[in-house]
């Protein structure tokens, strides 16, 4: 779930009228319950340019059977500009994780979608924030960064 919001917020900021994209977003997170409950607080920088290689770094602390991880990624993907429907298609080519990063594959598994390719709407909401969202939910809201 983490990852799966990892890759939403780097799939936030993308304005019509800007053809390189930069935002950040703190994610606080919590999933499960007693001793299967997740708590994580990443940092996403995310850069997108249309129809070319794009990514977004991830680094913060997931806490999971009071053990602290550090996740230090770095995702590589592509998204359309073409949002005729007013949806974006963002496809995911690789993630790479850092040398710091101590996140478990067996817990970065429990965070991340499998899914390849995501159909996100993204609205302006005021000023340089953005929201993105899918059929059902907001799934992140992003910051322009300078």
């Amino acid at each position: 779930m983490l990852l799966i919001a990892v890759f939403i917020g780097a799939l936030l900021y993308v304005p019509k009228d800007t053809r390189v994209l930069d935002c950040t977003a703190d994610m606080n997170l919590e999933l499960g319950k007693d001793h299967d409950k997740i708590v994580a607080n990443i940092h996403l920088v995310v850069h997108f340019v249309p129809d070319e290689l794009s990514y977004i770094t991830e680094y913060g602390v997931v806490t999971y059977n009071n053990q602290r991880y550090i996740v230090d990624r770095y995702a590589r993907l592509r998204y359309s500009g073409d949002n005729r429907h007013s949806f974006n298609e963002f496809k995911r080519e690789e993630i790479e994780k850092n040398i710091s990063e101590t996140l478990p594959d067996s817990l970065s598994e429990k965070l991340t979608s499998a899914q390849k390719v995501f159909l996100f709407k993204v609205r302006k909401l005021q000023g340089e924030i953005w929201s993105i969202s899918d059929l059902r939910r907001t799934v992140l809201v992003c910051a322009k960064s300078d």
